[in-house]
């Protein structure tokens, strides 16, 4: 396994991990930082990270342009926030986008690292190596009582946002989300579309993450996660199983007609791929096809995001359809 690569369980339904740490520095103030002070932490941050040579080998650093097509392209396909994207900062990441470190959002270094399937545990204990990295040059702002301090009320404390992305077309078809938010809700964590806060499930994809962080240990809000990550997983497989006793044929039918599609598709857009490709991860995790792991399946949904591919919508469609027809040139129904 090449390193920053982390892999866990259940990757035909918990796509992805994030977890993400927000810090601040002692000498600076929140918010509103001039661009020099923006600048003078980002160099601060790749100075510490350069003292570890064997891990600074592994990442870069570069500005991120406000509003820029590669900034955006940086959202799709989750190295950096929306809200950076929009502002413009700095980022230091490593090739492969499993460890991002972006400075100028709402605090001074949000750091996160991802993975593929469900694997909190891991991306926690490399987010904290860093974080501790860092922090061993860089004073943080930390209150003995309250914890780390942060410009939203809402992260002080550990500071952390840990979340997995989780494919539950079968709740969704069942009517269960709205049961679901309520059991997260319960348990101090929320849920959302695959892009955060305000948008929508595409491809029945939900991401989970916890909402409190005052008052909890790091270890805690993983452990929770983990667990109800896992009963949502059961509840799905549940789900699957019985529709597919009484309904069998209408899922095969879905199944069939979306590898029908992007085998043959000379140009389509965005939102039909990743309905074609929900399906596709479901036929996979039933054994209805064969050819194609669950982690390409994601890898291929932040490829073939708008700009990500960039040029022209009808451009755009037709690099989708090409990209797309290579994914599923393995694939095979097995039924």
């Amino acid at each position: 396994m090449a390193e920053f690569e982390f892999h866990g369980g259940f990757a035909d339904l918990a796509v992805s991990t994030r977890v993400r740490l927000a810090r601040n520095f002692k000498g600076y103030t929140y918010r509103n930082l001039t661009a020099e002070k923006q600048k003078e932490i980002a160099d601060k941050i790749w100075n510490a990270i350069n003292t570890a040579p064997a891990i600074s080998k592994q990442f870069t650093f570069s500005e991120i342009k406000a509003g820029s097509n590669d900034a955006l392209s940086k959202v799709e396909t989750h190295q950096i926030s929306p809200e950076l994207a929009q502002n413009g900062g700095y980022l230091i990441a490593t090739e492969n986008g499993g460890v991002s470190i972006m400075i100028g959002e709402e605090d001074h270094m949000r750091l996160q690292v991802m993975g593929s399937g469900l694997c909190p545990k891991e991306c926690m204990k490399e987010a904290s190596r860093l974080a501790s990295l860092i922090e061993s040059q860089m004073p943080m702002d930390y209150d003995t009582n309250l914890g780390y301090l942060t410009a939203c009320p809402s992260n002080i404390g550990t500071g952390l946002r840990a979340s997995v992305m989780l494919h539950l077309p079968m709740l969704e078809r069942a009517g269960g989300i709205s049961e679901l938010v309520n059991l997260a809700g319960r348990q101090g964590f929320t849920v959302r579309g695959a892009y955060g806060e305000g948008s929508r499930a595409v491809g029945d994809f939900y991401q989970l993450s916890n909402q409190i962080t005052l008052g909890v240990s790091e270890d805690n809000i993983i452990d929770k996660l983990i667990k109800l990550c896992t009963e949502v997983i059961e509840k799905e497989k549940n789900l699957r199983h019985r529709l597919s006793s009484g309904h069998e044929i209408e899922l095969t039918d879905r199944v069939c007609r979306a590898v029908g599609i992007l085998k043959t598709a000379r140009q389509i857009q965005t939102n039909e791929a990743i309905d074609c490709l929900s399906q596709i991860l479901i036929g996979i995790s039933m054994k209805y096809l064969d050819g194609v792991k669950p982690e390409e399946i994601w890898k291929t949904e932040q490829r073939i995001q708008p700009a990500v591919l960039g040029g022209t919508a009808n451009e755009r469609d037709k690099k989708r359809a090409d990209i797309l027809r290579d994914l599923t040139k393995s694939l095979e129904i097995i039924i």
